[in-house]
């Protein structure tokens, strides 16, 4: 027997049973989606250790905490000024690479230079400084701001030099000097 209209459920019937469908539809979502966070976390993690792991494998600059001596390969002097060779790669007559000589000093504090000596007989000294912004010459250095970096070249009988600073602020006449000193020294 019903109760009349507007009158509660006597105590001793059943309440209505609610529908928990809704409920546990969300509560399956909200699972999924913090499995699935967690997931992308542990993945995105993973990669920054192996992809860590593998740029320092594939880094071919040495430790330059340690007092190992770098042996020149192309006739690089061992010191410039108070710079140290760190760094030294000859790569021959190599068409997939634009410089055949690279190197890199370091002074006591990180600061320093890296080198190329580019052997491209397809270019010319002037298309390589052509895009030199704020170029200045200085002696035989044609130097300028180049990708948001200064730098010098100079065009030597043994190739094209680059000249890239360690420290991209470096003065222009401070690489132009060191320049010159490393190319008095070069053998």
């Amino acid at each position: 027997m019903q109760p009349p209209l507007g009158q509660p459920n006597p105590p001793s019937a059943s309440p209505e049973r609610k529908n928990n469908t809704l409920l546990w539809v969300l509560l399956g979502c909200g699972g999924m989606f913090v499995a699935l966070a967690a997931l992308t976390v542990a993945g995105l993690l993973a990669f920054m250790f192996l992809g860590d792991r593998e740029e320092q494998a594939s880094d071919p600059s040495p430790d330059t905490s340690s007092s190992q001596a770098v042996s020149p390969k192309s006739g690089e002097p061992e010191t410039v000024g108070d710079t140290h060779l760190a760094y030294s790669e000859a790569r021959g007559e190599d068409p997939d690479h634009d410089y055949v000589v690279r190197a890199r000093y370091e002074d006591e504090s990180g600061g320093g230079f890296e080198i190329g000596i580019e052997n491209d007989t397809g270019r010319t000294f002037e298309e390589d400084t052509a895009g030199l912004m704020n170029r200045q010459d200085i002696g035989p250095w044609v130097c300028g701001t180049q990708y948001e970096m200064n730098v010098c070249m100079a065009d030597d009988e043994r190739g094209r030099v680059l000249l890239v600073p360690l420290d991209t602020d470096a003065d222009l006449s401070t690489i132009a000097a060191w320049g010159e000193e490393f190319m008095e020294q070069l053998k």
